[in-house]
């Protein structure tokens, strides 16, 4: 029997450590976007960290999604591959001439291009301990050293760069599985965003970035606090400015990776307005740059506001809050459960239902139950792991978000779509879905409350006047559904993602053929 070949790709989506297989915002959006256009055909391409033969997806892929490629930065790459005569010169001499623009050039990027297609080339025929341990290369780390770090560890720098260029080398030896698509998708900068711009120029097709959180504030974030860099002892003062080299090159390192996407792009798109001040000052043209919100399905919440109503009808002096996400440490779940203590001191009958996985950092999550003990919660806090979204609204009377970082959350939309206030923390663009845009018209008012990011008595005073008061929550509930329905709507964001599509492929390729619609 023979077999027909797979369709080929209309959009190929670029997602590092998301869909299919964690749960968010991003990983909601990109199933929404799939499932809004099924005459389009799409393929993943999803980058993650170690490849973990228990991972499951946590979505039922839609019929549409023709291919699912995966490659991951610290899987042990196949041996040998010795095929003829393996010459790395050529990725020394991209390596210098890439070094020799000065920070923030733009010319950059198109000699990160070539690097990069020169180490796709060899990484076909040679493994990275060969070509890591040629004498060119040798030469390459000590000239390296001599012009950046003479001042610390030879040792240190070595295995530092090591670290660093490793995983490049793996992504490289996986960008051959990217599938040739009229439109590559990126939902990052960092790797997914690089290989993006890559394969955009390898098939000549169309590249559109999106970005829900500014991923090199992120990857900055995460390098100032990781354990694994050892700064330098304390010296001289202007130390305390001057962190470890391994956390300058890394930084160095995404954001050239940023820069290589954004010019890459023929379009930019991001959530909200300090987002895309963000992206300007990381490098992105702002010709390019467009605001398009996430969106949810008015329609979809008819049958979740319905039963909230009957529900409250038969016990008025309900006084449940509810937490819907990852039970992670950037979600401030303790925070959480601090404020919820506050609460129940003055609300001896409210309840929190904490709704989401627990196995994604499940020692946080063990850590965060526990606390749950020490503040004499169990009989007021449930974890309730994983639950549908259709179940957990209709149950409670406020939407608490305790996260240290958002883009524009998703969980806000839903519980305003199903008219429930929300209180959260000052992040990304909660305040203005919260308390509404300057321009707002006609101003819709506010929909709850925002607290500073870790303040539990903030929180749990804006807990208590909502739960206290049942016509504010009202009030707000509906004000917050006048929002979502007048400025998120979902249809309006798919049409909007499509048109793009259309876009820039004709930017990309000079292409007039519309895709499918």
């Amino acid at each position: 029997m023979l077999r027909r070949p797979k369709p080929s790709p209309d959009v190929c989506l670029l997602l590092e450590g998301t869909y299919p297989y964690v749960s968010g915002g991003v990983s909601t959006w990109v199933h929404q976007i799939i499932g809004a256009l099924p005459d389009l055909n799409f393929s993943i391409f999803f980058i993650g960290s170690e490849r973990d033969a228990a991972a499951t997806y946590k979505y039922e892929l839609p019929p549409n999604v023709v291919s699912v490629e995966e490659a991951y930065l610290h899987d042990k790459l196949p041996p040998g591959r010795q095929r003829g005569k393996h010459q790395p010169a050529a990725v020394h001499e991209a390596v210098r001439k890439l070094l020799s623009h000065p920070p923030g050039d733009p010319a950059a990027s198109a000699s990160l291009a070539v690097l990069s297609s020169a180490v796709a080339d060899l990484a076909r025929t040679s493994s990275f301990d060969t070509f890591w341990r040629h004498a060119g290369t040798w030469e390459l780390i000590q000239e390296l050293y001599q012009k950046y770090a003479e001042e610390g560890s030879f040792l240190d720098f070595f295995w530092s760069l090591r670290s660093l260029v490793e995983p490049v080398w793996r992504l490289m030896a996986s960008v051959a599985q990217v599938p040739a698509a009229r439109v590559y998708h990126s939902l990052s900068t960092g790797y997914a965003g690089f290989v993006g711009g890559l394969a955009a120029r390898q098939y000549e097709g169309a590249f559109l970035l999106s970005e829900h959180g500014i991923y090199v504030r992120e990857r900055i974030a995460d390098l100032q606090k990781a354990r694994w860099i050892h700064d330098p002892p304390m010296l001289r003062p202007d130390l305390l400015q001057r962190p470890a080299l391994l956390r300058r090159v890394w930084i160095a390192f995404f954001e050239l990776l940023g820069r290589f996407a954004y010019h890459s792009a023929q379009r930019i798109t991001t959530l909200f307005g300090r987002n895309a001040e963000f992206q300007i000052a990381l490098g992105a043209p702002v010709q390019k740059l467009e605001i398009i919100p996430n969106g949810v399905h008015g329609p979809d919440f008819y049958q979740i506001r319905g039963q909230r109503a009957a529900l409250v009808s038969q016990r008025p002096s309900r006084q449940t809050v509810g937490f819907l996400g990852r039970v992670v440490s950037i979600k401030d779940v303790k925070t959480l459960l601090r404020a919820a203590r506050l609460t129940v001191d003055q609300l001896p009958e409210a309840r929190f239902l904490i709704a989401g996985p627990l196995d994604e950092e499940a020692e946080y999550a063990a850590a965060c139950q526990e606390l749950c003990r020490q503040l004499g919660l169990e009989h007021h806090v449930q974890f309730l792991g994983p639950q549908r979204r259709d179940d957990l609204l209709p149950a409670i009377d406020v939407m608490l978000l305790t996260s240290l970082s958002e883009g524009l959350p998703f969980v806000i939309l839903e519980a305003f779509a199903a008219g429930i206030p929300c209180v959260s923390t000052d992040v990304g663009s909660c305040r203005e879905l919260i308390e509404g845009r300057p321009d707002e018209n006609p101003a819709c008012g506010p929909a709850g409350f925002i607290a500073p990011v870790g303040d539990a008595q903030r929180l749990a005073a804006a807990l208590v006047r909502i739960l206290r008061d049942r016509s504010l929550g009202s009030r707000m509930g509906e004000a917050g559904r006048a929002r979502a329905t007048r400025f998120y709507a979902r249809d309006q964001v798919v049409q909007r993602y499509h048109q793009l599509y259309q876009m820039t492929t004709r930017e990309g390729r000079g292409d007039t053929t519309p895709l499918p619609r």
